[in-house]
């Protein structure tokens, strides 16, 4: 196995909210209405936030060696 599954759904779970965030941004661009440009502004702040959490975590892993070394299987 590459590697583990919780490895695994922090790396998913990290590239989901990336994507999101850029979705956002996007959506908030093409938005004519004030609340929703509020709206989509939240959202970017909420996903900055999910990014930081995830990432602080996977560098936490990596800190630790709960990555493999050899990613052959």
């Amino acid at each position: 196995m590459a590697m583990d599954n919780t490895n695994h759904n922090l790396l998913h779970t990290l590239s989901v909210r990336l994507d999101t965030r850029w979705h956002h941004g996007t959506y908030d661009a093409e938005a004519a209405c004030p609340g929703c440009h509020s709206v989509f502004a939240k959202l970017r702040e909420l996903d900055d936030e999910a990014i930081q959490l995830l990432t602080n975590e996977l560098a936490s892993h990596v800190r630790a060696n709960k990555f493999p070394v050899d990613l052959t299987d």
